[in-house]
């Protein structure tokens, strides 16, 4: 008889004390694993977030070249101030430049420009190299050399394309245009 109640009171002991206690632990133990699992995918997103903002800095420096490559908007008064620094590096060379109206060329916006130079051959020639070496995007068209007189003296014109971005809403504006759909009379799209 003491041992059928040795057995009876061991028997409750486990299943009303500890099996609920075993089942609280596995419960609290798959709760723990869950939110571990949680806060690693949050560390993870963190880590990329703080990975993304570090590039973001770079993809900016990376940006500047370009936009000083390719503006967005005419910048004539940069491109001729880089143009009067350049031809300052010859004091023998005199220069001019005319500037023509912003026009779409070749699918491309573009500023003509005119540049005319006067002096010593060597010089002017420097001149025109360093003038092509400007970080703007640019294209001679045509350059005309025609002597001066017997001292060595020439006359340089060039003529020079700035290329620069449209704005954004005349991009968008000619992009919506080039999408729509034409419509003939009896045909579909």
């Amino acid at each position: 008889m003491i041992l059928l109640v040795a057995a009876v009171m061991t028997g409750s002991f486990f299943v009303l004390v500890l099996w609920p206690r075993q089942q609280e632990l596995t419960a609290l133990g798959t709760a723990v694993v869950r939110e571990r699992r949680s806060v690693t995918q949050k560390v993870m997103t963190s880590h990329e977030g703080l990975f993304l903002t570090a590039r973001i800095a770079g993809l900016r420096k990376a940006q500047d070249p370009l936009s000083r490559r390719l503006p967005t908007g005419p910048a004539e008064a940069e491109l001729l101030q880089a143009i009067d620094q350049e031809v300052a590096a010859e004091p023998s060379v005199v220069h001019e430049v005319q500037s023509g109206d912003s026009r779409p060329i070749e699918s491309a916006e573009a500023v003509p420009l005119k540049l005319c130079l006067r002096g010593p051959f060597d010089a002017v020639y420097r001149c025109l190299a360093r003038i092509e070496g400007i970080e703007r995007l640019s294209r001679f068209q045509s350059v005309r050399v025609s002597s001066q007189g017997p001292d060595g003296h020439v006359a340089a014109e060039a003529d020079i394309l700035a290329y620069y971005l449209p704005a954004e809403s005349g991009r968008r504006g000619d992009a919506a245009r080039t999408r729509e759909p034409k419509f003939e009379k009896g045909r579909g799209l």
